[in-house]
């Protein structure tokens, strides 16, 4: 019969709890606990002008995919105003490159003679120790056309900046914007 031993066990404790002296209603209130400070995040710098040039913030962790989004804007056109690229985020010497218009045939930032549809951006760190990515550009001109373009965006005090231009899955020497006759990437 272990339900009445059971029982009794249980009978006793509820006894001895309800014999246990009450505190009294005088209890001394335990400190309210002072608001610990929380770590405020430092909000991201849109992409503003200095000096002429758009600059995206060097503490924006996505910096790569701003600047590849100012040069590629979702639905064709280019950053370049009237050909010339020296108010895109880009360093001196990329707009100086750009400006000379090394491909003939083409506009030199995507590489194309018509104007894209759509563009896709995918980004990668580069190896550790250079401050930059590696933004992989994806042109889509409808009917099955694209362009690849891989664009070297570093990453400085200052800012991030696009740096060179290359086609996607080709030597990148050859292919750079500043190679003696940079191809078209498409």
């Amino acid at each position: 019969m272990r339900a009445p031993g059971l029982a009794s066990v249980v009978l006793a404790l509820t006894l001895a709890a309800c014999s246990m002296p009450f505190q009294s209603a005088a209890t001394t209130p335990s400190p309210t606990p002072s608001p610990t400070p929380s770590a405020t995040s430092t909000p991201i710098p849109s992409p503003t002008m200095v000096n002429g040039r758009i600059v995206v913030s060097a503490l924006d962790d996505n910096g790569a995919t701003v600047v590849a989004g100012i040069l590629y804007p979702p639905s064709g056109g280019s950053c370049g105003v009237s050909g010339k690229y020296d108010s895109c985020p880009v360093t001196d010497g990329l707009a100086q490159r750009l400006d000379a218009n090394p491909l003939r045939q083409a506009e030199p930032l995507c590489r194309c003679q018509n104007t894209y549809q759509s563009r896709t951006i995918l980004t990668e760190s580069l190896p550790a120790g250079n401050p930059g990515a590696i933004a992989h550009v994806v042109l889509d001109f409808g009917g099955g056309t694209t362009v690849r373009l891989d664009v070297t965006v570093i990453r400085s005090e200052t800012g991030w900046f696009a740096s060179d231009t290359s086609c996607t899955g080709q030597d990148p020497q050859a292919t750079s914007i500043y190679a003696a006759s940079p191809p078209a990437c498409g």
